[in-house]
């Protein structure tokens, strides 16, 4: 048990120093030395141990993120008492991660614009957010029921969102003073004026 959970207390240490690195450096310079170095290992040797490979490590550090994400952003949603006010949940809860865990959004920006498969194919697409569509499209089903929004596809609500927010990562890549504060006013009144009923 003691080695498991040691085992376990290292991978997490080696992966949020890969977040940090790749936040940094981009994923072409988070090197393993530049993680051991980051992580305080005396070799990379140490990454080697706990993970296949490059691209093991990079797929743990991008469910690591997808997974801290999630149960931030939750709470935004689920302590909503409307449809309307779920989907705002969703955007104020992305926007508000976006300010407390900058690190993790650059690091989750460069893996999905530039982690590849062999084939040269990107290893991540849309499919990756599928639970954050079947959640959109009970929301908007909800909506339906109440009458507070419109008809139209979750499927490219949730891609017009998705790829807001991978635009605004971009921004916050490139300015590190970009107001989060009034991005969110702005998506909110964007996505709630684009889904609301009308009269």
């Amino acid at each position: 048990m003691g080695r498991t959970v040691t085992g376990a207390a290292r991978r997490a240490q080696i992966v949020a120093a890969a977040i940090e690195t790749i936040a940094e450096l981009g994923l072409g310079g988070a090197t393993f030395a530049r993680i051991a170095e980051r992580a305080g290992l005396s070799s990379t040797r140490m990454i080697s141990y706990h993970f296949a490979g490059r691209d093991d490590l990079v797929t743990a550090v991008f469910t690591e993120i997808y997974s801290v994400a999630g149960g931030f952003i939750e709470p935004f949603v689920l302590g909503a008492t409307s449809p309307a006010r779920q989907l705002r949940g969703v955007i104020e809860g992305n926007m508000r991660f976006y300010a407390e865990h900058r690190a993790h959004v650059l690091a989750a920006h460069e893996i999905w614009h530039n982690h590849r498969r062999a084939d040269g194919r990107l290893h991540y697409g849309m499919d990756a957010f599928e639970l954050e569509l079947v959640m959109l499209s009970e929301i908007a089903r909800a909506g339906w029921a109440s009458g507070e929004f419109r008809r139209f596809d979750p499927r490219i609500l949730h891609t017009s969102l998705r790829h807001t927010f991978n635009g605004v990562a971009g921004l916050l890549s490139t300015d590190p003073e970009l107001d989060l504060d009034a991005c969110t006013r702005e998506l909110v009144a964007l996505f709630e004026g684009a889904t609301r009923s009308l009269p």
